[in-house]
């Protein structure tokens, strides 16, 4: 099997040749030391990652270079740092008139899928391309500030829904245009809870946020993309409501007391693909091979039973990986990762 075919059997819960390797958000100076000047599709082919993967990507505008603020296309005011995701430190809409008038950036900006487009480009047929984005929770409580936002839902349920709505309605645009250009796959990014439980509860999470995912993930299945969902956290009481919305797939599953990745893999193994699980936290950022490849055996024996697993990050390759610990990650996952798993 080539990464295509590997990636789709496992998606569509079948047993492929080897665990796919989908990994999302790679820092760049991890890229950088493992591949001088090269660029994420570089090291998806000198070390056979399976799914190229880039976000959506915005223009930023300088606030402050001193202190790294810049306002992105939302009127978002962030700062910008190592990492793949910038921090907010501004919030635009500050009261709901602020809504009146306001306008979301262009989904189809040239720009905003450009990198997807090459790596489409080079790798259509032989690597998934996947699309990181937004969907219902992380722009609304960045265009509010998170205490704002969380507090519209009780108190401002109709603004609230408003700006959610405007966001649907962006990145519903945003899928039908990476189909376009040749897109695989989505992976909403939106965090729902912290470590220790959900920001909400499971009954705001399925009046809030629930219908918009659901919208986004009919129209990527309308444009036959698969959708995987992504979301950090101890997140077990509102699996059931994510996978009423029709994803194919969840990420991270990060190992947290309380949630493991056997666990769903019992609960969930035979109706969704799982994703994750590889500690970034302890395990990716020591030195120790022989803990590495240990995490790496364990997640394979916990979650590759029966096909319908792809391994990964708990969350992504961040910046304080060492980069020759990523490369032992990558070679146990290739080399124990063979079917029928034996370890």
């Amino acid at each position: 099997m080539n990464s295509y075919e590997r990636v789709f059997t496992a998606l569509n819960l079948g047993i492929p040749d080897r665990v796919p390797v989908f990994e999302g958000a790679i820092a760049p100076k991890v890229i950088e030391a493992i591949i001088p000047g090269g660029s994420v599709e570089d090291l998806a082919e000198k070390y056979d990652l399976d799914v190229v993967y880039y976000r959506e990507a915005y223009r930023y505008e300088p606030v402050d270079i001193q202190k790294n603020y810049f306002r992105d296309e939302w009127g978002i005011v962030m700062m910008l740092g190592d990492d793949a995701m910038p921090s907010p430190v501004e919030n635009p809409i500050k009261k709901e008139e602020d809504l009146r008038g306001f306008s979301p950036p262009d989904p189809r900006a040239p720009h905003r899928l450009a990198k997807l487009a090459s790596a489409v480009h080079r790798f259509k047929g032989a690597k998934p391309v996947a699309l990181g984005m937004s969907d219902t929770f992380a722009i609304p409580w960045k265009l509010r500030g998170m205490s704002d936002f969380l507090m519209d839902l009780i108190a401002e349920p109709k603004f609230a829904k408003k700006i959610i709505d405007m966001v649907v309605e962006y990145n519903c645009e945003l899928v039908r245009a990476a189909a376009q250009i040749g897109v695989d796959i989505i992976r909403p990014t939106d965090d729902y809870a912290f470590n220790t439980g959900p920001m909400m509860s499971p009954q705001m999470w399925r009046e809030f946020f629930q219908p918009g995912l659901k919208k986004i993930v009919e129209v990527a299945h309308s444009q036959g993309l698969k959708v995987v969902k992504h979301t950090d956290g101890l997140i077990s009481e509102l699996i059931e409501p994510i996978l009423e919305t029709g994803v194919d797939a969840f990420h991270p599953i990060e190992p947290l007391p309380g949630q493991s990745l056997a666990q769903f893999k019992k609960r969930f193994g035979n109706r969704i693909c799982l994703i994750g699980n590889i500690n970034c936290k302890e395990v990716l950022t020591s030195e120790s091979p022989e803990v590495i490849v240990e995490d790496v055996r364990r997640c394979l024996k916990e979650g590759a039973a029966d096909g319908g697993y792809m391994i990964a990050s708990s969350n992504s390759i961040h910046s304080r990986v060492p980069p020759k610990s990523f490369l032992v990650y990558l070679n146990a996952a290739h080399a124990l990762g063979t079917y029928p798993i034996s370890l």
